[in-house]
């Protein structure tokens, strides 16, 4: 009697899978035997990895987004001296200073003067300064920042292609255009244009994908390695960003838990079953185990600094943020205000755009393609869309769009680590899950013969990509950016002692004075600056309080958002001249700078002459009160 086939399970699906994945990767590893007979021009393809090719696509392809940089001076062209991109060029100088003079890689005090600022509870991408701080010491802060931009999507889509390739074993075409797209996807354009490097660098995300599959699924390999990798990523990945390590755990955390769940009811539905999940929680729970002992090793003291060290914040970063809305997930946009991050060029699709092709190519995933693989996919990309569109009505943080979803995400506002996470940047799973998915799919059309599966394939490549790529209007809008006068001559003789008081105020952004501080070489101390430090009870300040000095000079700098509730102060009566003399003095203020610019310079220099009690000197092209320490009570 011939003996019944035993039922497809979803662990015999993925082994299946997987042995496919190691039999394709073998024969495309080996030179076939007319290589060597083809012509020089396509035997030398044949013989180039894919990788490399890939990686010359993705370069060419981020020349190209920031072609107005390198087509001049990359030295001196930015998308704008002010905003989050000078924040960035400050950030990235930190490190090559630090490493010359000794200081404190994860502590400042050349801002936010006299308390210094906690560089692990701001955006500070440490891991990219330190490593191009080679950079920062030849060619100087501003072509660093160009170096990081251009390289982010580049080695963000090599990562994604490796990880297609060899991890999840999709076949060149496939695993190109799943790193085209993940490289240059919505969220990485975004966070491109507003200079946001802890969240357009995204290239150990794939890695740690791939790390948490060989542990929990493939089983490839020693367990002791895939665990090792993984702690070791997760830790350089603090140091680049930590809001997309939160968002990368919270949704293995989910992934593990589908996946957990799925193979319990398969093992309850089909005899058996459930030994093969017993049979593979040794592997991937010694793993994680060696995982999580590895992080702990490497960020004990760093994530001590962040919660508990000088100046470390409490609470959320941001009062308010911009979650997605249905539409925008959908359907791109293009808001022509995007200034007030520091990006003057015509705007693009948010973050967290997938677009309505991307849904069908996961819906198509769903029915094309059998591996457990696919579906989870469809799945995380499915919550990951849900869960941050928006906040409800009852949410404590005001001022918020209210989508037409029923959002869950306000269950998670108070959490210690969660409260950070802006609900917009969960979107950097959604895109992942549906890149995987869209590469999946069109690996298991190209396995046909047909050519119509085979046309069906690309069509499902162009679909991933072009619209994303459409999604913004590019190459990115720069402009030359150049020092003033008085940071290139009287503020380059400073003594090292010095602190600057500037107008514009640095906490706004007209924030230039942050650029001219780096390129000096920090050679002085300045007041504010764009970093987040700890205010009342510890939490976040931003510098526009009212009633504080900060934001007494931040409402004389600017009426923008999101400083337009800042009235401009009277002119100083006698109680305010000695209450701002005493936060000169708190300050330790040796010089008052005032450069072009501000919300109204002529008045701003009257409020500060008749505050400070002095009349300013014409120096270079600025207004200049000189000697400040020095004047009584």
């Amino acid at each position: 009697m011939e003996r019944a086939a035993p039922p497809e399970t979803p662990e015999s699906a993925e082994r299946q899978a997987q042995t496919r994945i190691g039999t394709r990767l073998r024969a495309s590893s080996r030179p076939g035997p007319d290589s060597a007979a083809r012509p020089g021009g396509a035997g030398l393809a044949g013989r180039v990895p894919g990788w490399v090719l890939a990686g010359v696509v993705y370069a060419a392809g981020a020349v190209a987004v920031w072609w107005q940089v390198w087509s001049g001076h990359p030295a001196s062209t930015m998308t704008c001296a002010c905003g989050d991109p000078s924040s960035f060029v400050w950030y990235l100088a930190w490190p090559a200073y630090a490493i010359s003079h000794g200081h404190s890689l994860f502590f400042s005090a050349r801002v936010h003067v006299p308390g210094g600022m906690n560089m692990l509870d701001n955006t500070s991408v440490l891991a990219l300064g330190v490593v191009l701080a080679p950079v920062t010491w030849v060619f100087g802060p501003v072509a660093t920042l160009n170096v990081a931009l251009t390289a982010a999507p580049v080695l963000t889509g090599l990562s994604a292609y490796g990880v297609l390739r060899r991890g999840l074993g999709a076949g060149r075409l496939a695993a190109f255009a799943g790193g085209l797209a993940y490289g240059f996807s919505p969220f990485v354009l975004r966070n491109e244009a507003i200079n946001h490097l802890q969240a357009s660098f995204l290239a150990l995300v794939p890695l740690i994908f791939w790390c948490c599959y060989e542990l929990a699924v493939a089983q490839r390999g020693r367990w002791w390695r895939w665990g090792l990798a993984l702690g070791v990523l997760v830790a350089v990945q603090f140091f680049v960003g930590t809001e997309v390590l939160t968002v990368t755990v919270l949704t293995t955390g989910i992934a593990l838990v589908l996946g957990v769940v799925a193979a319990w009811w398969q093992g309850v539905r089909n005899p058996g079953g459930d030994r093969v999940l017993a049979a593979r929680l040794p592997f991937a729970w010694r793993g994680f185990a060696v995982a999580v002992v590895v992080g702990v090793v490497l960020l004990a003291y760093p994530l001590w600094f962040a919660l508990a060290g000088p100046g470390h914040i409490n609470g959320a970063d941001w009062s308010q943020s911009s979650p997605n809305s249905l539409t925008s997930m959908l359907l791109p946009s293009f808001p022509h205000n995007w200034s007030i991050a520091g990006y003057r060029g015509p705007g693009g699709a948010f973050e967290g755009y997938l677009g309505i092709p991307a849904l069908l190519i996961l819906a198509a995933t769903a029915v094309v393609v059998r591996r457990p693989l696919a579906k989870l996919c469809v799945a995380m990309t499915l919550i990951f869309v849900w869960l941050p569109g928006g906040l409800s009505p009852h949410s404590s943080r005001p001022n918020v769009h209210v989508s037409l979803l029923s959002l869950p995400w306000q269950a998670f506002e108070h959490f210690p680590v969660l409260a950070q996470i802006v609900p917009a940047n969960l979107a950097v799973s959604a895109t992942w899950f549906t890149i995987v998915a869209g590469a999946l799919l069109a690996d298991r059309l190209l396995q046909s013969s047909g050519p119509a599966t085979r046309a069906a394939a690309g069509a499902v490549c162009l679909a991933l990509i072009v619209p994303w790529l459409l999604s913004w209007q590019l190459p990115f809008t720069t402009q030359h950016v150049a020092a003033s006068s008085w940071a290139t001559s009287a503020g380059s003789r400073l003594p090292g002692n010095s602190v600057v008081l500037f107008y514009p105020f640095p906490a706004t952004y007209l924030d230039q004075s942050l650029i001219w501080q780096a390129q000096s070489g920090m050679r002085y101390s300045i007041v504010s600056g764009r970093g987040i430090v700890p205010g009342k009870n510890n939490t976040a300040d931003h510098g526009w309080t009212p009633g504080t000095p900060e934001g007494t000079m931040s409402a004389l700098s600017t009426s923008h958002v999101p400083y337009a509730h800042l009235a401009p102060p009277a002119m100083p009566s006698a109680a305010t001249v000695a209450w701002f003399r005493a936060a000169l003095r708190r300050w330790g203020v040796t010089d008052v700078v005032m450069t072009p610019g501000g919300r109204d310079p002529d008045y701003a220099r009257r409020w500060l002459t008749t505050a400070i009690g002095t009349a300013p000197q014409a120096e270079d092209g600025a207004w200049v009160w000189t000697n400040v320490a020095q004047l009584g009570g």
